[in-house]
């Protein structure tokens, strides 16, 4: 039977990317996005703020029911907010808590079943920022860290019902994603090379084939993830470096 897989943000860069490639791969693929980020005449994805319990149980409803299994839950939506402490009020700490996490969750809760049923997995786009500090992004730090903090603590609860988990920590994405305002004057800033939105989800793709629990897209992402373990206050030196002079953070 054909594996049904369920991608959130399904309209962005990597989401649009996740779904040519789990379909390449002879995959059926259901997306969910925000109503106004649908594209026309794109039956395959849903309208549904993944923030919206409701709205959520519904969306998970129709998928069940025009699919009948869902063998891969990818929580891909999110959203950054660039700036330091003080350049966001806490509304907008608030929103990109409650796509990155709490969006996650209610997706992951709505589906549960259905992936114990499959035996299923769920892939979770965090970032380096979930297992690191970067340097002027607090609230996309703080929200990161704490979707990575849910799964890794799932991950041995859900194991007895046969449903696994894999982390992806890619580093920084070509074209950035969707971020709340900045204040004026802020700038995006990277360090090391960017990944295209493609290679992400190759690499995602490859990991669901072959079972990884931890994927790391890129070499910066790679770097990061030793130096941090290694030697964290060298990591954070050689980051506030590195991003400082790429602009203002």
């Amino acid at each position: 039977m054909t594996e049904v897989v369920v991608v959130t943000g399904a309209a962005g860069g990597i989401g649009a990317a996740l779904m040519r490639r789990f379909a390449d791969s002879g995959r059926t693929v259901a997306g969910l996005d925000l109503p106004g980020a649908c594209p026309p005449g794109d039956d395959r994805i849903t309208g549904c703020d993944i923030t919206d319990e409701e709205q959520v149980r519904e969306a998970f409803a129709r998928v069940l029911a025009e699919h009948g299994r869902i063998d891969v839950l990818v929580n891909n939506a999110g959203i950054s907010a660039i700036g330091g402490l003080l350049d966001h009020d806490a509304a907008t700490y608030r929103r990109v808590m409650d796509v990155n996490y709490f969006g996650a969750l209610l997706c992951t809760r709505a589906a549960l079943e259905a992936l114990t049923r499959s035996r299923g997995r769920i892939v979770v786009l965090s970032s380096v920022a979930g297992f690191a500090p970067v340097l002027g992004r607090p609230a996309y730090v703080g929200a990161k860290h704490a979707v990575t903090g849910l799964f890794t603590a799932l991950r041995p609860e859900l194991a007895p019902r046969g449903v696994s988990v894999t982390m992806v920590h890619p580093t920084f994405v070509t074209g950035g994603m969707s971020e709340a305002p900045r204040a004026e004057g802020i700038v995006r800033t990277t360090t090391g090379p960017e990944i295209t939105a493609d290679e992400v989800a190759g690499r995602i793709v490859k990991a669901v084939d072959t079972g990884q629990d931890l994927v790391l897209p890129g070499r910066t992402a790679r770097l990061a993830w030793w130096a941090h373990r290694l030697t964290p206050r060298g990591y954070t030196r050689l980051m506030t470096r590195r991003l400082r002079r790429t602009g203002s953070a």
